[in-house]
């Protein structure tokens, strides 16, 4: 394998092919980075960078003493390092705000069939503690956004989710400007009422349409 400044992007490719091979999932030990580096005929410095890539997406978790362990899929770190970026862009900010929409509204169609007990439960607790914190002068930003995380969680679908998640936790900033208008406060709780009410009730064109009005409100 030729070596050159990019060739830990052939490494990557490799490692997922030993990956497949060798029928590893999430818990499992990767080989050793010697032993790797011995696979792919390629240098320990490479194979250590290509290690480091997958370690910032996490998909692997370095464990001193233990060795490299495959991760369950989950937070996506790479995806959320871009969307801070991104959201420093107009137009990239209109395009997370439309794709969000389209999440969420699929979210809670599927959400309306799926939703547990508890996560109904969940929704409603939510509510409680927006109106407490907001009673205290406190903007509920953070229990506006575990409110909608909530949402999404009630489709079980995990990347539906996993989509989503990065697109919320970096406007995080823009919501609290959001509630931070006259009377927005109010009114959002409001419209997680009308949107609970909805998801209790299993009618999936009334949470929709709850649901987009109040993603419309909420635009800043």
């Amino acid at each position: 394998m030729a070596e050159d400044g990019k060739v830990y992007l052939n490494v990557l490719k490799k490692i997922e092919e030993i990956i497949q091979i060798d029928q590893l999932y999430a818990g499992d030990k990767l080989p050793s980075e010697r032993d790797l580096a011995e696979r792919l005929q390629a240098s320990r410095s490479s194979v250590r960078e290509a290690l480091r890539a997958l370690e910032l997406l996490d998909l692997i978790e370095t464990r001193k003493g233990e060795g490299t362990f495959i991760q369950e899929p989950g937070s996506y770190r790479l995806a959320e390092i871009l969307a801070s970026f991104f959201l420093k862009d107009e137009q990239a900010r209109q395009d997370v705000t439309e794709t969000r929409r389209i999440i969420e509204i699929e979210a809670v169609r599927l959400g309306c069939k799926r939703a547990s007990e508890g996560q109904l439960a969940s929704l409603r607790r939510l509510i409680i503690e927006s109106r407490t914190s907001w009673s205290k002068g406190v903007v509920p930003v953070e229990e506006d956004y575990l409110f909608h995380k909530t949402l999404m969680e009630c489709s079980h679908n995990n990347l539906m989710l996993n989509i989503w998640r990065p697109l919320v936790e970096y406007s995080k900033i823009v919501l609290r400007d959001s509630l931070a208008r006259e009377g927005r406060t109010d009114d959002s709780i409001i419209e997680h009422q009308k949107i609970y009410e909805a998801m209790l009730a299993r009618d999936e064109e009334m949470v929709i349409h709850t649901l987009k009005c109040h993603l419309k409100n909420s635009q800043f």
